[in-house]
């Protein structure tokens, strides 16, 4: 891959409150440059601070001296650079930088945000009723704008120490120490026994074999597909792999849940056998959901385990399913009942790949992408309110935000969790009534998305019958489902036959169920010992005609 031009600077930047001084200085004493804030720079050119500039002469000329300051250190030295929280609302802000260098975005959640501003008042735009309501306001205003960034670090949680990493793994360099910034967004995953990266951009298959090179040449693998995507993409991949030293091999599957199966799995075992695959090869999972689980179990398990990486190319699979280590295989009597914690060694996602999907597998994986949101990310919920148009038209910002925070938010609950004992429950919000109705639909005729699509509208209306949260708090779930084209009912599914399948559901134990919970947007409650008849009615509703939310 072409290196790209040594960088001028290293910007930091994102909202007030996470912490791009600290952070920024520190990067800045890691690479041996000098620390700029460009904050310091504007109260310079104006010779008042910054609060007085907003008081005396409003936002907009603080904007235009901010740009004038950006100007003025991007005349200056090499150096890390820190910006305002609103710097990247200004096109011509966004322009200087990421012609400058690389951008990294710091993040952290409002009520992160409040705490670590609360004990100051001199922050112009806070100084209101209710600064918390202003934060989320903001936050979901900025989104689009901080998608522009190169790079995404949450702040909430991480030492400072996994937070300099974090920043300076969205960094290269050349053999004369110049910066250069990767042309990808990395996730980083802490699960298990290590870390592993998910690597995002728009063409991210052809960079695979560098991202995933072999521990020794002439090594051999398997790249596992289905006939629809290895024809798409199964060439690139095998180029890339073998330019790096990888023997590649295609071996392919039939497509759909159907063929999520053992007898796959041993398919695939005579393949790898048959390929010359040792303990020292590797799996490359090339396709959506049912090829990744598929792949991943086979490579937990064939020679006791091997490498493996996620090449996810659908929606569902890059802000879902990729993440996380599940992987498994269906039984006739329930979905995903045979399985292991298996974590790739990387993910690769390629956005590129989307604009090959059927529509309807588009909105299919935005039933994740909600959920996410609902759990999780009130910034992220309000962002898709108002701008889901774009992200369904493949607007690459719009892109590019979306499937990298999923990819964080996915991330948070498998760090804290990885053998989904605890507070990982909470990403099977929806699931429990979804996986009945996907079993009960037959032949597999419901799409997952479509099937967890349903189940939040059906588990949000019991929060409701539990007194967990209010009416307005479940319309808003199922208004942004029917936004994205999802349904939140499915009449003709037998619903016998969905309380059978649900009765069988894995997550049952002692014959309770450990139930996740929405009492408001960006929040879930995970209930522990509920009785699977508490969700009966729900379940009732969900295969009848609609009755409302």
């Amino acid at each position: 891959m072409d290196l790209l031009p040594p960088a001028r600077a290293v910007f930091i930047t994102g909202f007030m409150g996470t912490g791009k001084t600290t952070n920024g200085s520190r990067l800045a004493g890691s690479l041996r440059l000098p620390f700029v804030d460009t904050d310091d720079v504007v109260e310079d050119l104006a010779g008042r601070k910054i609060k007085d500039i907003f008081a005396e002469d409003g936002e907009e000329c603080f904007r235009e001296l901010e740009t004038e300051a950006l100007r003025k250190v991007l005349r200056g030295p090499r150096s890390v650079v820190a910006t305002g929280g609103g710097a990247m609302t200004r096109p011509e802000n966004v322009s200087l930088m990421k012609a400058a260098g690389p951008v990294i975005c710091l993040e952290a959640r409002a009520e992160t945000i409040q705490h670590r501003t609360g004990r100051r008042c001199e922050r112009p735009l806070l100084l209101t009723s209710s600064p918390l309501d202003t934060i989320r306001e903001l936050l979901a205003a900025r989104a689009e704008a901080y998608a522009q960034a190169d790079f995404r670090v949450s702040t909430d949680h991480g030492e400072r120490e996994t937070i300099l990493r974090e920043m300076r793994s969205a960094l290269g360099s050349d053999a004369r120490g110049c910066l250069l910034v990767q042309p990808f967004t990395r996730v980083p995953v802490c699960a298990g026994n290590g870390e592993y990266g998910v690597h995002l951009a728009p063409d991210a298959l052809r960079s695979l074999g560098r991202l995933c090179p072999p521990l020794v040449a002439g090594t051999r693998c398997a790249v596992v597909t289905n006939e629809t995507v290895g024809r798409l993409f199964g060439e690139r991949v095998l180029e890339s792999l073998h330019a790096v030293g990888w023997e590649p091999r295609l071996a392919t599957i039939p497509d759909g849940e159907a063929h999520k199966t053992l007898k796959t799995v041993s398919m695939l075992y005579d393949a790898l056998v048959d390929a010359g695959v040792d303990a020292g090869g590797a799996v490359f999972a090339l396709g959506g959901g049912v090829v990744g689980d598929v792949a991943g179990f086979v490579a937990a398990t064939y020679r006791r385990g091997i490498r493996f990486a996620q090449l996810p190319t659908t929606l569902l699979a890059q802000v879902d399913a990729s993440v996380g280590g599940k992987v498994a295989v269906d039984h006739p009597k329930g979905k995903n009942l045979i399985g292991a914690f298996y974590q790739p060694s990387a993910v690769v996602v390629d956005t590129g790949t989307l604009v090959t999907l059927p529509e309807r597998e588009l909105r299919c994986g935005l039933a994740e992408v909600i959920k996410h949101a609902i759990i999780a990310d009130v910034a992220l919920f309000e962002y898709l309110e108002e701008n889901l148009h774009e992200f369904v038209a493949l607007d690459c910002l719009a892109v590019r935000y979306v499937v990298a925070r999923n990819c964080q938010i996915k991330a948070h609950f498998v760090e804290q969790d990885p053998f989904d004992r605890g507070v990982r429950a909470a990403l099977n919000y929806g699931h429990t009534i979804g996986h009945a109705l996907e079993r009960a639909a037959g032949d597999w005729q419901l799409h997952h998305g479509e099937a967890v699509a349903v189940g939040i509208a059906a588990e949000a209306r019991v929060a409701l019958e539990l007194g967990l949260c209010d009416a307005e708090t479940v319309h808003r779930q199922i208004a942004l489902l029917e936004q994205a084209g999802l349904p939140t009912y499915v009449p003709g599914i037998d619903a016998d036959a969905a309380w059978t399948a649900l009765q069988q559901d894995k997550k049952i134990a002692a014959g309770a169920l450990r139930l996740p919970l929405v009492p408001r947007i960006g929040a879930v409650e995970v209930r522990e010992r509920v009785a699977p008849e508490t969700l009966l009615g729900a379940l009732t509703m969900a295969c009848g005609e609609p009755h409302g939310s």
